[in-house]
C-alpha cells in the first residue's frame, strides 16, 4: 500500500509538470518504469507462494528454474483431498534439492496438509554442497537485483532529468514565439514610421516645388514692372526731346 501510495503522488507531481508536447512519450517511460518500480517492490515485501519444505527456509524462491511443472508428472499422487498433489524442490537448510509432494492448496484454508518425500535423504555431503550452490545462486540473484534497481533509479532519474529539459525547451519555445511576435509587431511599426517618413518627405518635395514656382512668378514680375517702367522711362523721356 505505502508502494501504491508513493506511485500516485510521484504520478501527480509530474504529471502536472510535463509539458503539452514533446514530453508526452517521456511522461509514459516514466510511468512504466516507477509502476515496474512499484511492482518490483511489492513482490519482494510479499511472501512467496511457492516454496520448499521443511524448516530454515527463508522464502527466497528457488535457485533455479523448474524445468517440469508442478503437475506435469505420472504415475499421479493424490492427496488427501483426492486431488493430484504438486510436486515441488525443497530447498530449506536441512532438505535441499529434495523433492517433496504437497496439497495443491497449500497455505489456503482448504489445506489438508498432505506432505510426502520424493526422493530419499541424501548424504551431509551432498546437502552441504546444495546449500553451497544454492546460497550462491541467490547471492547472485540478490546482487543482480541490486543492480537492476540502481539502474531502473538512474534510468528514472535520466527520465525525470529528460523530463525537466523538455519542459525548459516548451519554455524557451514559448518565449521565442514571444519574441517572434513582438519582433514582427517592431517591424510592422518600423515599416509605418518609414512609410510616414515617406510621406513627410514627399511632402517636402512639393513644397518645395511650390516654393520654386512661387519665386520664379515673383521674378518675373519684378521683371515685368521693370520692363514697364522702362517703357514709360523711354516714353516720357522721347516726349520730352519733342
Amino acid at each position: 500500500m505505502a508502494s501504491r501510495s508513493l506511485f500516485i503522488a510521484v504520478m501527480v507531481v509530474f504529471s502536472s509538470r510535463v509539458p503539452t508536447s514533446g514530453g508526452c512519450g517521456l511522461c509514459w517511460r516514466f510511468i512504466a518504469l516507477s509502476y515496474r518500480w512499484m511492482s518490483q517492490s511489492s513482490s519482494a515485501s510479499g511472501p512467496s507462494i511457492h516454496g520448499g519444505g521443511g524448516t530454515g527456509y527463508d522464502g527466497q524462491g528457488s535457485p533455479a528454474a523448474y524445468r517440469v511443472g508442478a503437475l506435469a508428472y505420472e504415475p499421479a499422487v493424490l492427496c488427501d483431498c483426492k486431488l493430484k498433489a504438486c510436486r515441488w524442490i525443497s530447498w530449506s537448510n536441512g532438505q535441499p534439492g529434495r523433492r517433496y509432494y504437497r496439497c495443491r492448496r497449500a497455505r489456503t484454508d482448504m489445506d489438508c496438509k498432505f506432505y510426502r518425500w520424493v526422493d530419499e535423504e541424501c548424504s551431509a555431503w551432498y546437502k552441504e554442497l546444495f546449500r553451497d550452490l544454492r546460497d550462491a545462486v541467490w547471492k547472485l540473484k540478490k546482487d543482480v537485483a541490486k543492480k537492476e534497481a540502481e539502474v531502473e533509479d538512474k534510468d528514472m532519474q535520466l527520465v525525470a532529468k529528460q523530463m525537466e529539459v523538455e519542459e525548459k525547451k516548451k519554455e524557451i519555445e514559448d518565449k521565442q514565439m514571444v519574441l517572434q511576435v513582438k519582433h514582427q509587431e517592431l517591424n510592422a511599426k518600423e515599416e509605418e514610421l518609414i512609410a510616414k517618413q515617406q510621406r513627410l518627405q514627399a511632402k517636402d518635395v512639393v513644397e518645395q516645388t511650390l516654393q520654386a514656382q512661387l519665386r520664379m512668378k515673383n521674378q518675373c514680375m519684378d521683371a515685368l514692372v521693370l520692363s514697364v517702367l522702362l517703357v514709360i522711362i523711354l516714353v516720357v523721356v522721347m516726349l520730352n526731346a519733342k
